[in-house]
């Protein structure tokens, strides 16, 4: 037994190992773009269009560059400089001051001629007395003496003009000029100023100067001059500003790139492949290197990982009940897998045509609408690679499957086919249409995805509806269709139920109206109910005489010990649960059908018992031999066909007929089986529990003809009072 259990389970992880690889295959294949065996240099025998959004790196790099280089250098002010020439204004105007105080001078009479000098040689020192006493300033010299220093000291030129101008000009005229010099240029030195900024700087503090001046405005030709040779750009080159600001403006090109958008042609039919274009097309993952492309599938691997963790861990905790077959697990399997290969083959040209919507009506159909949900969810979290993450196709997926589980469950009546049909088709239309009016597309390409989304939805939900049957078959699955098979008349089992058992098949109608009232009044699975009462008592069909219900003559339990009478009533739900097995009944019926009676006891032989005990006739009975052994209640529906079964057979043997009466006895009857602990499990709150009892009540009030008496019949009272 251990080994069995060992290859068991070993099978099962071999199994789901084999599950796992499969489909990363199946959405690694379909999420990988074609690709084309091309060099550079080649000419294109294909039409290729991007199969998503990507950067041009050629033409982003090469505007990079462009905005890089038309960056201009970055020029501060120096201080240093701007004192330099400063210095320079007073050096200047220091060694003119200086020439202009100690000039050359020259007397008045003409120079004398070499004879007579030799004749006057004892007239010298007399003559020497009188020419230094009536000596003048030479300016020629002086201006030539000016020009000299200043060259020599100063390295500047200036012209005979000038320097003669400086020569010659009274004291306050020169002051006048030298003050002007020095505050313009300080003035000028205070601003950054460039070669060009300092000529029109200069232009204007001139233009300022002349509108000034009220005499002598020819010293402002002076004046510009003299800080023409004096003044000097006071800007450096800031080599590091200058690379931040290049580099700025590149990375604020690279930061918003030119963009190729998802469809753009990037080579048509004939085009050479250049190495620009060659690299753009690795980027895309196009070029057939004959490599395996290990990330890509890593990155699949991660999100498969990930999904699985969600989807057991959800299983696990909230569909423990639901899912909890060998067959149930096959089922869902095959429901997700179905669409996922389906998606592998169709996204590439319809990215926005994957038919998840399959998935959420069959899950809902078997599993509920929590599980339709979540798990088509995950199923299109997983299909969202093949559409190279396509953000409209996982709205329209998204809203399209909430809509398909939501109406599932019309599918109870073939009536409404149509209806789910046009519900999916026309979410998946209006959400691709909000979608892609948000997006600003045009008309053309609103229309096809509206196309694509309607008739993937349509198609789905057609598929799933059709393939129902199939899967019942395969699995042995519930469905509303199944359950609408199963409810017929004329299904073999209860064919023989009203042949072999009338009385347990007249009960059994009368506990599925219960059950269908009760289940339907508080939001229940109605028709599972139903039906999971119209084979509750399948069993009985075993030794359908030893149930009072099918006796017309003498009891064979007068007959048998209450031991004996009482182990082949308790075995009934086993029983049933055994035919139900040879008839393929779904596990939801079965599990309904073992756990009617839950873990309670069969008063009426034990009392038999009791009373032969006291007789002496029999030994003092233990009461564990009059209890079911059977699971209680997993579900709301299971619970109630409960509840409606012991209410039904309790009215049938104490012969009530008036409501007041059948209230009491179902309020009884309940709170018996809470005492007895078998509604725990079953999901019922007490506003359940009252409001199926009204609601037997309202059967009970067709039955017996009467009208339900309310518990407060006072006119209702005006609120002012």
């Amino acid at each position: 037994m251990k080994v069995s259990s060992r290859v068991r389970k070993f099978l099962g992880i071999l199994t789901s190992a084999a599950l796992i690889l499969v489909v990363l295959l199946i959405v690694y294949t379909g999420s990988i773009p074609e690709k084309y065996r091309l060099m550079p240099g080649d000419a294109s025998p294909y039409d290729i269009t991007a199969p998503r959004s990507i950067r041009n790196k050629t033409v982003t790099n090469l505007r990079a560059a462009e905005a890089s280089a038309g960056v201009a250098d970055v020029m501060l002010r120096s201080e240093q400089i701007a004192t330099e020439v400063k210095t320079k204004v007073e050096q200047f105007y220091t060694i003119v001051d200086a020439d202009r105080a100690n000039p050359p001078m020259i007397t008045p009479a003409a120079a004398p001629t070499p004879e007579a000098s030799q004749t006057a040689g004892t007239e010298t020192g007399q003559t020497t007395q009188a020419s230094e006493a009536a000596s003048v300033v030479d300016t020629a010299k002086l201006a030539e003496q000016i020009m000299l220093h200043l060259n020599q000291n100063m390295e500047i030129v200036i012209s005979q003009d000038d320097a003669m101008s400086y020569a010659t000009m009274e004291d306050s005229r020169y002051n006048s000029v030298s003050g002007h010099v020095r505050s313009i240029a300080s003035l000028v030195m205070a601003d950054t100023v460039d070669s060009a900024a300092l000529k029109t700087v200069l232009a204007e503090k001139m233009a300022e100067l002349n509108n000034s001046l009220a005499f002598f405005k020819e010293d402002s030709g002076l004046i510009e001059r003299t800080l023409g040779f004096l003044l000097e750009p006071n800007v450096v080159f800031d080599q590091v500003a200058t690379d931040s600001a290049r580099q700025a403006a590149y990375d604020k090109v690279q930061n918003n790139p030119v963009m190729i958008d998802k469809g753009t042609r990037i080579v048509s039919l004939g085009d050479i492949i250049t190495d620009d274009t060659y690299t753009l097309l690795q980027d895309l993952s196009l070029i057939d290197s004959g490599n395996f492309d290990y990330t890509h599938l890593a990155g699949i691997a991660l999100l498969m990982v990930l999904l699985l963790i969600i989807t057991i861990f959800y299983i696990s905790h909230y569909e423990k009940e639901t899912i909890n077959t060998y067959s149930d697990r096959i089922a869902l399997v095959m429901i997700m897998l179905i669409p996922l290969l389906v998606s592998a083959y169709i996204t590439r040209q319809a990215p926005l045509a994957p038919p998840v919507y399959f998935a959420a009506v069959l899950i809902a159909a078997y599993f509920g609408f929590r599980a339709a949900v979540i798990l088509s969810l995950c199923l299109s979290a997983l299909i969202l690679p093949m559409t190279n993450f396509n953000p409209m196709f996982l709205a329209v997926a998204m809203i399209g499957s909430l809509v398909a589980a939501l109406f599932a469950r019309g599918i109870i009546r073939k009536d409404n086919y149509a209806f789910i049909i046009l519900a999916t088709a026309g979410a998946n239309i209006l959400t691709a249409l909000s979608y892609s009016l948000l997006q600003k597309d045009s008309w053309s390409d609103i229309t096809i995805n509206c196309a694509y989304t309607a008739i993937s939805g349509s198609l789905s939900v057609i598929a799933a509806i059709g393939i129902m049957p199939l899967f019942e078959m395969m699995f042995n699955a519930v469905s509303p269709l199944r359950l609408i098979e199963l409810s017929q008349p004329g299904h073999p089992l209860l064919r023989r139920l009203f042949v072999e058992a009338p009385g347990s098949s007249q009960h059994s109608m009368m506990v599925a109206n219960l059950a269908d009232s009760a289940a339907a009044a508080i939001g229940a699975n109605a028709l599972l109910a139903r039906v999971g009462a119209y084979y509750h008592d399948i069993g009985k069909l075993e030794n359908p005489l030893m149930f009072t219900e099918n006796q017309e003559g003498e009891n064979p339990h007068d007959y048998l010990s209450p031991t004996q009478s009482a182990e082949i009533i308790l075995g009934h739900p086993d029983a049933g649960v055994r035919i139900g097995r040879r008839y393929r009944l779904p596990p939801a019926i079965l599990r309904m059908i073992h756990e009617h009676h839950g873990s309670t006891s069969q008063y009426y032989f034990y009392r038999k018992a009791q009373k032969l005990a006291e007789t002496g006739d029999l030994a003092e009975p233990d009461p564990t031999q009059f209890k079911y052994r059977c699971p209680i209640p997993s579900s709301r529906e299971s619970a109630i066909v409960m509840l409606a079964d012991s209410v039904e057979a309790a009215m049938k043997s104490t012969g009530t007929n008036n409501l007041d009466d059948a209230e009491r006895l179902i309020r009884r009857i309940i709170k018996s089986k809470n005492e007895q602990d078998q509604l725990v499990n079953s999901g019922l709150s007490f506003r359940d529990v009252e409001i199926l009892i009204q609601a037997f009540l309202q059967v009970y009030t067709g039955h017996f003809h009467e009208r339900v008496k309310y518990p407060d019949d006072r006119p209702i009272r005006q609120s002012a009072e």
